[in-house]
């Protein structure tokens, strides 16, 4: 994430440069470029499990072809399930807290949620691999085990959303 952050501050144009010298501005610029980066990093993840789901999707194509039907109910739950996966990777709520919302998300709050986006990614990466590694021939506990991963990643997101709700009913900082 911060390797994003000094991109986009490098990619900021002259107004941006000029408001962030007047004080109290430049904390709202970093918010929103906070948020901003955060939003690309969950566009780019979603994106990486949009692209696992379309590659189940095609084995589904070819094990149906093949006439490899005792799998397919599970394949679907499992493209179904990283479908879920996505959206709500795409429209989870930002890392960062605007200028005049009620409740400020503080330093540790974000560090928190980072930490749970880049085991997200790693759980994404792990996905990847399995949905790359499944066979041609439909192989059943292959299936079963990236649906019970898939699951996992998603029961794993649930943690992300807490670290919101103990912000907000804490009041943040």
């Amino acid at each position: 994430m911060n390797d994003g952050m000094e991109r986009a501050r490098q990619r900021r144009n002259i107004l941006e440069e000029l408001g962030a010298k007047i004080p109290g501005f430049k904390g709202y610029l970093e918010a929103e470029l906070r948020r901003d980066v955060d939003k690309m990093q969950r566009d780019w993840l979603a994106g990486q499990v949009d692209r696992a789901r379309f590659a189940v999707n095609g084995k589904i194509r070819a094990w149906t072809k093949a006439g490899r039907l005792d799998v397919l109910s599970t394949a679907g739950s499992v493209e179904k399930a990283l479908d879920r996966l996505a959206n709500r990777i795409r429209h989870a709520d930002y890392g960062s807290s605007g200028f005049f919302d009620p409740v400020k998300i503080g330093h540790d709050e974000l560090e928190a949620i980072y930490a749970f986006d880049l085991a997200l990614s790693e759980n994404v990466e792990y996905l990847a691999v399995q949905v790359e590694q499944l066979p041609e021939t439909a192989d059943e506990d292959m299936v079963n085990r990236l649906y019970d991963a898939v699951q996992s990643a998603d029961r794993r997101f649930d943690e992300r959303a807490t670290v919101f709700e103990d912000v907000t009913h804490k009041g943040g900082k």
